[in-house]
């Protein structure tokens, strides 16, 4: 075999690996680099450009020149040149435009191209620009999206001399594979961009079903992307030196826009219930003006009769009384923030009893059940209902096929309310089967619960308020200890 065949031969087994390993890398700006870096080793050459279509202009993405020490782009320094425009008198564009790639011996000596930038960058910095090779990135669907830009390419003794064609051709075919790959990539962030917007819109929609819970699917999913950035800068910690990685964050925060998915299903009556009775309380004061409208009347009527006396004067007077008692009691037991104990449910249990006229009561049985919760505005029953979110959303998140790189994503987001001490909701899963994901998702869930300022049922917590409960329910075995001093100290919630 022949030099020349063995060296096209070495270089057709490097373009073979070149490609797969364009292949496997799955980093935009890695990918970028390696493109450049692969073309300059096979042409040896001392400089090169790589150019990406964007908007009819060729922008620097990335810069290289040994003699110069000059590494913009990418993994380097900030690329500080304006993009090229699609004239044809300029060779990158020439290219880019006619799908031809383009070798010069000596730019000094050629005419069919407008060189004078070349020029006035040598002139500028001691440069000698000498042979060229320029190249398009065309990809599968025959569109170019970028160019290959090769200077100077050197003898074993580094002196310039031309790009020869077989080398052209091995670096036709390398920029082919790279246009395949960088659309590739393109493709892929498209649909992930796409599935991102899917999942956001649903969460969006969800949270604008009511005006309570408008902010807190996007509270969560911000709090979620900043605390797992903090995490990342913890070194030497108690969660060690191991980072979290960047798919694994990315998850966290699609499991964070997706984890109150299943509350598109709860009844807004439950889900936007401002008080113990909710809408019922007009019901309730309207059968109570009712009430006293008839006490009235009736006992107006007894008097025009002549059969109101003064023991009758005195039990209305009573009645009355016990009504305006009632009306008091039932709005008082109506607010949120009121706490319900034991002495305020066996007064409005006994005025409910109360028949100011025969088969007349107060409150049905059920408003009285309403009135009778200690804290919050659910009755156990509704609890139940807003539980079953959770149940709602896993037989959504079935529906949806994550792939691989986002397989967690539902495990996390259905394990929102699981408590460490197995207290939690809808598995009662422990310490142990609880990954690290979902205990953050369960802080940060309560956490904007507690402080958030547009709930009806609740005043807005401090955030020293609700770092109390998040540690007392730490130290009673329900939440992560390292994990809720670590969303403390990183302050991310204070942004």
């Amino acid at each position: 075999m022949s030099t020349a065949n063995a060296k096209l031969g070495d270089h057709l087994e490097e373009l073979l690996n070149i490609g797969i390993a364009l292949s496997a890398e799955k980093d935009h700006t890695k990918l970028l680099e390696r493109i450049l870096q692969e073309a300059r080793r096979i042409t040896n050459a001392d400089a090169g450009t790589l150019y990406l279509c964007e908007q009819d202009r060729l922008v620097f993405k990335i810069i290289h020149n040994d003699t110069l020490g000059i590494y913009q782009g990418g993994l380097g320094e900030p690329v500080d040149l304006p993009p090229v425009p699609l004239d044809p008198a300029n060779v990158s564009a020439w290219v880019a435009l006619h799908k031809k790639s383009v070798n010069i011996p000596n730019v000094y000596a050629a005419d069919n191209f407008d060189f004078s930038g070349p020029r006035k960058y040598d002139a500028i910095t001691g440069y000698r620009t000498g042979s060229m090779l320029v190249v398009p990135l065309e990809n599968y669907e025959g569109e170019v999206i970028g160019v290959l830009q090769l200077l100077n390419a050197k003898n074993e003794q580094g002196q310039t001399i031309p790009f020869a064609p077989e080398v052209e051709k091995i670096v036709f075919s390398l920029a082919s594979q790279a246009a395949v790959s960088l659309t590739n990539m393109q493709y892929i962030q498209e649909i992930d961009n796409l599935f991102h917007s899917f999942v956001q819109v649903m969460a969006t929609a969800i949270d604008a079903r009511t005006p309570y819970n408008v902010n807190h699917t996007r509270n969560i999913a911000r709090l979620a992307e900043k605390f797992a950035v903090y995490l990342d800068s913890l070194t030497g910690g108690p969660f060690g030196n191991e980072k979290l990685p960047e798919d694994r964050t990315a998850q966290l925060v699609m499991a964070a826009w997706l984890h109150d998915i299943g509350k598109v299903a709860i009844p807004l009556s439950v889900m936007d219930k401002p008080s113990r009775l909710g809408e019922r309380i007009e019901y309730v004061r309207q059968r109570l003006e009712l009430m006293e409208n008839r006490l009235i009347r009736s006992f107006l009527e007894k008097k025009v009769a002549g059969l109101a006396g003064r023991e009758q004067e005195e039990e209305h007077r009573q009645q009355l009384a016990l009504l305006g008692r009632a009306r008091e009691l039932i709005e008082k037991a109506n607010h949120p923030a009121t706490f319900v104990d034991q002495d305020l449910v066996r007064e409005l249990s006994e005025l409910a009893n109360w028949e100011p006229f025969p088969g007349k009561r107060l409150l049905t049985a059920e408003e009285l059940k309403c009135l009778s919760i200690p804290k919050g505005t659910l009755t156990d029953e509704e609890r139940k209902i807003m539980a079953g979110h959770v149940t709602v959303a896993q037989r959504m998140l079935e529906k949806i096929r994550f792939t691989g790189r986002y397989k967690d994503v539902p495990s996390w987001a259905l394990s929102h309310h699981e408590l460490l001490d197995g207290t939690g909701y809808p598995q009662g899963l422990k310490a142990g089967e609880i990954p690290l994901e979902a205990r953050i998702l369960t802080i940060l869930d309560v956490y904007d619960a507690l402080t958030a300022s547009d709930r009806p049922y609740k005043k807005a917590m401090s955030p020293q308020a609700a770092f109390n409960i998040l540690e007392r329910m730490a130290e009673e075995g329900k939440l992560d200890k390292l994990l809720v001093a670590a969303f403390k100290e990183s302050r991310v919630w204070d942004e």
